[in-house]
């Protein structure tokens, strides 16, 4: 998903023919679902703005993601006056932002008992605002760390730590210190 927050609008057949195979038919809902942080099939334009709203708050909060509205053709040519709704509560959804203690203790354990440790730092950290924890972790235990390409402006280039990017883009020593 790369955690690239966006909403993703695609158009289907008109309702009364979903589900019969119909002429360019697709099942996008369920093709995208291993993709897509949810997925929308609109069923009235009185459902539309809430939709909308929904699927821009679930693409841009907990790890950002893909979400798809699926229009069916009959309800996209109707007129309809749009109101975004100020606030939107979704009781199934309640992304977590905080760290489970008991994981990050044991994480720390792991760590500290590490004979080679190293930090492969994504753009989840980015995102999440937690570079300065990041460098701070690496300072501290002297821990080298490889970012991949997203990750890259997590930890300064200046820091001897960093040994820079894995992958095909990215760094020999980064690379060898994977292996």
């Amino acid at each position: 998903m790369d955690s690239v927050p966006r909403v993703v609008i695609s158009g289907q057949v008109t309702r009364g023919v979903i589900g019969t195979d119909a002429f360019q038919e697709a099942d996008i809902v369920g093709i995208t679902m291993p993709v897509v942080k949810h997925s929308f099939l609109l069923q009235s334009n009185d459902d539309l703005t809430h939709t909308f709203r929904e699927a821009f708050y679930i693409a841009s909060t907990g790890r950002p993601g893909p979400v798809l509205i699926d229009i069916p053709s009959d309800l996209a040519g109707e007129q309809m006056v749009f109101h975004y709704p100020d606030k939107i509560d979704i009781p199934s959804y309640r992304p977590t932002y905080k760290g489970n203690a008991k994981q990050v203790r044991q994480a720390v354990e792991l760590i500290a008992h590490s004979t080679r440790p190293l930090l492969l730092v994504g753009g989840g950290c980015v995102t999440s605002h937690a570079c300065d924890e990041v460098v701070e972790l690496a300072e501290t235990m002297q821990i080298p760390v490889v970012t991949t390409l997203i990750g890259k402006a997590a930890v300064p280039c200046s820091n001897p730590l960093n040994l820079g990017p894995v992958g095909m883009h990215g760094s020999k020593y980064a690379n060898m210190a994977m292996t």
